[in-house]
């Protein structure tokens, strides 16, 4: 039954705010033990990692909560196979996405499916509507959905999920995007004229909406503190003080209540999940064949393989020699975990 108890949140919010659960998994012990924050010497996950995060268009839709775990599952990645990889917003929305009219999910529950189900690359499940930026609609849609991609998913599994709170909080909130790679939350907005600026401003009264970010960097500068987010507002303004594009957050967003929920994930190994992705880039219209009974092949095309069936071995060679695809014996645990498409 539907709780309006539950959706006390900003009307037309993308990003809803979590009710407070006392099983829910603190940050603030692990804290404790790690080392102060140096703003002097601040922290770029794109610098530390030797990547680029691409800015991503949620255009009308609200799955902004998808798109910053995306952003986030992407980067805990890289931290681990050394190459950008980007991840669906759209697999992780549509799953976990409320039903409103304007759309909108708890930003919890991303963190939740991290754990419990996982995330899958870009290419697999499309966040963009044939290269054009989606509707809300097309982000609920859950046909994409096989068992295939369930097993696929798990490669990128998280442990675990910690909260803590942001307001007057902002060394933690560093502290944390250092230590982890980033922090997914929420902040409360208005249509004040900065939010498609490298320096977005609290609202001043009651806010008009609520939104879902990811934050991967922090620093000071000639302004002060920040902390920063490339945001999914497909915006990238880049000047002296936003070299990057990324907007910057102040104290004064920390003196406020109109940032919440803030979220960290401690990450599982994906060791498969690189090679399947190394696969999937490199031998792209090539064949892949499994190294054990009954020797199975497939060609990779589109991010997909598609197995070749008896009687189509001719067309698949001849495939194979005008496309010039390279060929890579795998084991069966990896041949069953890349993506399928239609037959060859």
């Amino acid at each position: 039954m539907f709780n309006i108890l539950r959706y006390r949140n900003v009307p037309g919010t993308g990003a809803l705010r979590d009710q407070r659960d006392i099983r829910d998994l603190r940050y603030e012990p692990i804290a404790k033990a790690g080392e102060p924050v140096d703003w002097n010497k601040g922290f770029d996950v794109e610098q530390k990692l030797n990547i680029t995060v691409p800015i991503k268009s949620q255009n009308g839709s609200g799955s902004c909560v998808g798109q910053g775990w995306s952003y986030y599952g992407a980067v805990l990645n890289a931290a681990e196979v050394k190459f950008y990889d980007e991840q669906s917003a759209k697999a992780i929305y549509s799953q976990i996405q409320l039903g409103q009219p304007g759309g909108g999910a708890y930003i919890r529950d991303g963190a939740k499916l991290f754990v419990n189900w996982g995330s899958v690359r870009e290419s697999i499940v499309p966040s963009y509507d044939n290269g054009k930026p989606p509707t809300e609609l097309f982000m609920k849609d859950k046909l994409w959905k096989t068992p295939e991609i369930d097993q696929l998913a798990k490669l990128f599994q998280a442990k675990e999920y910690r909260t803590f709170s942001a307001a007057q909080n902002m060394e933690l909130f560093a502290q944390a995007i250092r230590d982890n790679h980033g922090v997914v939350g929420g902040v409360e907005g208005s249509n004040n004229g900065t939010w498609m600026s490298g320096e977005p401003k609290p609202p001043i009264g009651r806010p008009s909406w609520a939104h879902c970010l990811w934050w991967g960097k922090f620093g000071i500068d000639a302004i002060g503190k920040y902390i920063a987010s490339p945001n999914s507002w497909n915006t990238r303004k880049k000047d002296e003080l936003h070299p990057d594009g990324w907007q910057k957050f102040r104290e004064e967003w920390f003196q406020t209540t109109f940032m919440f929920n803030p979220w960290t994930l401690i990450d599982k190994p994906n060791v498969a999940s690189a090679d399947i992705a190394e696969l999937i880039i490199n031998v792209d219209k090539g064949l892949v064949i499994e190294n054990e009974a009954p020797g199975r092949k497939g060609i990779i095309y589109g991010g997909k393989l598609l197995e070749v069936v008896n009687g189509r071995e001719g067309n698949a060679a001849i495939y194979l020699l005008e496309s010039k695809g390279a060929i890579r014996r795998v084991s069966k645990a990896i041949f069953d975990q890349i993506p399928k498409g239609n037959n060859f």
